[in-house]
């Protein structure tokens, strides 16, 4: 099946502000990106609002042990030398 995406934006600076792209996760996509010399301004959106700091504070908990070495078996995996 194939999807479709068309949007229109506008480059502030050295930002693009993009709409929500979630369907287009992990799968492959191709962006053209084409100049619009019209002279219409197109409308310029509010950048999203950051989130508070803390906001999941006591979701969940990072154990003691989060930075300890990890173990060699686990290690061979992230050196990319598991055996599969």
């Amino acid at each position: 099946m194939t999807h479709a995406l068309k949007f229109r934006a506008v480059v502030a600076g050295n930002t693009l502000v993009l709409p929500d792209l979630g369907a287009f996760e992990g799968k492959c996509v191709e962006v053209i990106v084409i100049e619009d010399d019209s002279g219409e301004p197109l409308p310029r959106h509010p950048p999203p609002s950051q989130r508070p700091l803390g906001l999941l504070r006591g979701t969940f908990v990072v154990p003691d042990d989060f930075d300890a070495p990890l173990s060699p078996e686990l290690q061979r995996y992230f050196d990319g030398d598991d055996d599969r």
